[in-house]
């Protein structure tokens, strides 16, 4: 069945009161492209960003010869199974948005992700970004704005 059927077929249900089969697709908002691209990207940097605290928090920690060197030392901190989590969050909202997006329009996108990080890092973890990085996340910003336009032409034909 062609999107825009199941999409009719849906709204008919809807107003019937029937329950929504599996295959049609749900309510208009949660299928925007953009907004599940937005969402993976910002659980992406959240993820990161738990990562990192946990890494450093890990590193204080003193543990068996054995555990440092593997790297499971890591494990030690809530905010690496956070992060982890949150990346398990990110890994199912990607599955839906590759459901209704190509692959080669929803991939690049998500380079947005090097901007959000860096942006992130400097503002809430206070490091410090140099003026060579930030040119190059003013380039990949715009490489981002490129990108996006095969994706507001998919929205279209949603």
């Amino acid at each position: 069945m062609p999107f825009g059927d199941a999409i009719q077929e849906r709204d008919r249900t809807v107003s019937e009161g029937r329950p929504r089969r599996p295959d049609q697709p749900p309510a208009r908002w949660y299928l925007n492209p953009g907004l599940h691209l937005g969402i993976n990207c910002i659980l992406m940097t959240a993820a990161e960003l738990c990562l990192q605290v946990g890494a450093k928090e890990a590193s204080n920690v003193t543990v068996p010869g054995w555990i440092g060197w593997t790297g499971l030392r890591g494990f030690i901190s809530l905010w690496t199974v956070a992060g982890i989590g949150v990346y398990l969050g990110a890994f199912a909202n990607w599955l839906y948005v590759l459901r209704w997006v190509p692959l080669s329009v929803a991939y690049p996108l998500t380079t947005a992700v090097q901007v959000l990080v860096a942006i992130a890092a400097w503002l809430l973890l206070g490091e410090h970004i140099p003026v060579t990085r930030w040119v190059g996340i003013l380039l990949i910003s715009g490489g981002i704005i490129l990108s996006a336009k095969p994706v507001a032409q998919v929205e279209e034909k949603l």
